[in-house]
């Protein structure tokens, strides 16, 4: 067979499977496959999606769900119900949720970096979803995710995770920081950590009635971008939220931890107690107050976020309350040019284990992700209540908008495509397409996708290690320890190899051989 006629004979059999399931030229969504199933006859089943959030109380998301639900019954004969698990304490909620007997829901919106996906494969508490199912139930989604993809959502040959592959974002961290003050501090912009020093000393020395950056230190992430930005150093985000382990891209294959040797973390904890001296956050950590909201009074310098967060809330924000003052986003690793892109299953839809509607779930899933109507209900609301499109076709909130009053909650952040996606008005576009072009030039795809770090044998041993970062890196981050930083890093250091951390490590290891 010549080369010519295979390639004839490839594209009929994907314009068979696009007329199997796919979408018209509209943008709308038909499964005739799977549809032969559906009995219409009987009532709606109800398909319960849960998601990280605050449950919504002004009614307004439930109309939204309403007209999609109209459409789901019509279609597919099912309705989406949304069950959310709040913000406070979400990781611990969302875990003993998933596990629980008596809670009942079909689709997840779930994470390999942020919300324990593989200990909850590990647990059982995601279903195994085979290719033939994927095909016939999910089949325009299976379409677009490629095989490479499906292998990376997989464990022990089995595929749990369907990847947010079709979406572009930014979740890289960093300080926001004002260019007044920058340029008051003779900087330009504020591009390492020690245009961070001259920054906060002029804030401190000119502004006195100003908190530099209002923080307890206590979530890490500030810690971890120091390191990233002192050495090539790319975290495996699976394991702790803390990006204990990780790999040197100058010398890569072998598994290390900045925070285990090396002395970057000793420089970090050198300058944090310089900062805790000059004043750059409160004496008192308890009396810490929320930091965005007065960085927007203009009583704080800067606010530590990632690069989505900056050009879709934070500048758009500061420019209705401060539009005089202009914004710059110095992102963590900079300096050593260390920048991973999103993993694609920081946001990954899964079923649960404990689904009684397995297909049917499947099905509401991709024709939420692939139906353009449907999308858009879910994930925006409703047209000329939620939001209107501009003429330019930008999103924008109608005349007399009121967010708490007229806002919607469903967190859509599994399954988001940039085909459907409409670009927010109100967002800084031009910074962000500036930021993203430098981005660029030195990001990496995320190196740990489908490396089947997180086994059942490590993450036991993950909790007396973790306590001791709980108890230690809030002390370094914030300088407040008694002491030489060598000497509060070494007890901290000591700690983590009674607690076998040189073992764990060498288990990490051994996977990462093993690939």
């Amino acid at each position: 067979m010549n080369k010519r006629i295979a390639s004839i004979l490839l594209v009929f059999i994907m314009l068979l499977s696009v007329v199997a399931c796919g979408q018209d030229e509209k943008g709308g969504y038909f499964h005739s496959q799977a549809m032969e199933e559906i009995d219409f006859t009987e009532p709606p089943i109800t398909i319960t999606y849960m998601t990280i959030g605050d449950k919504p109380t002004n009614g307004r998301t439930e109309e939204a769900i309403e007209r999609l639900n109209k459409i789901l019954v019509k279609r597919l004969n099912a309705k989406l119900d949304i069950f959310y698990v709040g913000w406070n304490d979400y990781l611990k909620n969302y875990d003993r949720t998933l596990a629980s007997e008596d809670i009942h829901v079909d689709l997840v919106g779930t994470g390999t970096d942020w919300l324990d996906a593989w200990p909850n494969i590990i647990n059982g508490n995601f279903m195994p979803l085979s290719e033939e199912m994927l095909r016939k139930y999910c089949g325009i989604t299976y379409t677009n995710v490629t095989k490479a993809q499906w292998e990376e959502g997989s464990y022990e040959g089995q595929i749990y995770l369907i990847p947010e592959n079709e979406y572009t974002q930014w979740t890289n961290h960093g300080f926001v920081y004002r260019k007044d003050l920058a340029k008051e501090a003779g900087l330009s912009e504020v591009a390492s950590w020690e245009d961070l020093d001259v920054y906060f000393k002029n804030v401190i020395y000119h502004h006195p009635d100003m908190i530099p950056w209002d923080t307890d230190g206590s979530n890490g992430i500030a810690t971890l971008g120091y390191l990233m930005s002192a050495k090539r150093y790319v975290p495996i985000y699976e394991l702790t939220t803390y990006g204990i382990w990780g790999e040197d891209l100058d010398n890569k294959g072998k598994i290390i931890s900045p925070y285990y040797s090396g002395d970057e973390l000793i420089e970090y904890a050198k300058l944090m107690k310089q900062w805790n001296e000059l004043g750059v956050w409160r004496a008192d950590l308890s009396q810490m107050g929320n930091n965005e909201d007065e960085f927007y009074r203009g009583e704080s310098s800067v606010v530590q976020h990632h690069t989505q967060n900056y050009y879709t809330i934070i500048e758009p924000t500061m420019n209705i309350s401060i539009p005089e003052v202009q914004l710059g986003f110095y992102w963590f690793g900079r300096e050593s040019g260390t920048l991973m892109r999103v993993s694609n299953f920081h946001g990954a839809m899964a079923v649960s284990a404990r689904s009684e509607h397995p297909e049917r779930a499947l099905m509401v899933y991709d024709m939420i992700r692939n139906d353009k109507e449907c999308y858009r209900l879910l994930k925006n609301g409703i047209e000329g209540i939620q939001y209107e499109i501009t003429k330019e076709g930008m999103l924008e909130k109608p005349s007399g908008y009121n967010e708490s009053a007229d806002g919607i909650v469903t967190d859509f952040w599994w399954g988001r495509r940039d085909e459907f996606e409409i670009p927010d008005s109100s967002y800084s576009w031009d910074k962000y397409y500036s930021l993203v072009d430098s981005y660029e030039h030195v990001a990496i795809d995320y190196p740990w996708d489908g490396v089947p770090f997180s086994t059942p044998q490590i993450n036991a041993e993950l909790g007396p290690i973790e306590e001791i970062f709980d108890k230690y890196i809030p002390q370094l981050a914030t300088g407040q320890y008694s002491g030489t930083a060598e000497k509060k890093v070494a007890e901290f250091r000591e700690e983590l190899m009674k607690a076998g951390f040189e073992r764990i490590t060498g288990k990490i290891q051994r996977i990462y051989n093993s690939q």
